[in-house]
């Protein structure tokens, strides 16, 4: 058996660069910390934090910043397992939608980890509130096929643009902490085999 780490080949914003397996490893499981401490943070304080009847959406920065950093792959198993989790630990009807709406965010989100804007702060913010948004108007028209009536003057109001506005507040501060631990903008695929 070889002790050498082994090398695994990731494409970067300029060029093919080589990254270690444990740095690789490292790397994801702090997306997965990340994740996890996020909805733990979504489900137990943000609802006591509310203006109006806006929650700030932290998941949804988090999931954009692990997208960003990592690529579309990453961004949407992070989308999708932190939906799960939101939605297995808050009393909420719809199991599943919450997942969907965060994986496509996560997708999305990843095409921008190659590009040069990835590192700057302005594209990340206006990713953070155009992924609020889907997020928002994707549950309410779930809950509108369920039959629930909120007219759009008050879900406007009451609920959309005071989730926007705090979680534009609180996005700056998930980019630095997602920063800090994840480095560089690249994208990981945690199955590529070496070329």
């Amino acid at each position: 058996m070889s002790t050498r780490p082994t090398r695994v080949l990731t494409a970067g914003r300029s060029s093919a660069h080589t990254l270690d397996v444990p740095e690789r490893g490292r790397a994801l499981w702090a997306v997965a910390l990340m994740a996890l401490i996020g909805v733990l943070v979504q489900v137990s304080l943000l609802p006591y934090a509310r203006v109006a009847d806006g929650i700030a959406d932290i998941v949804v920065s988090v999931v954009v910043a692990a997208a960003l950093f990592r690529g579309s792959l990453v961004g949407a198993v992070t989308g999708f397992a932190s939906g799960m989790l939101i939605e297995l630990t808050a009393p909420i009807g719809t199991l599943g939608v919450l997942a969907l709406l965060y994986l496509i965010v996560g997708s999305v989100c990843g095409r921008y980890c190659e590009r040069a804007e990835a590192t700057a702060l302005l594209p990340p913010m206006v990713l953070i509130v155009a992924a609020t948004a889907f997020v928002q108007l994707g549950y309410g028209s779930v809950q509108l096929l369920l039959g629930t009536s909120v007219f759009a003057v008050d879900f406007t109001a009451r609920v959309l643009v005071p989730t926007l506005i705090l979680s534009a507040l609180l996005g700056p501060l998930v980019l630095v902490v997602a920063r800090r631990l994840l480095g560089e903008p690249r994208v990981v695929e945690p199955f590529m085999m070496p070329r």
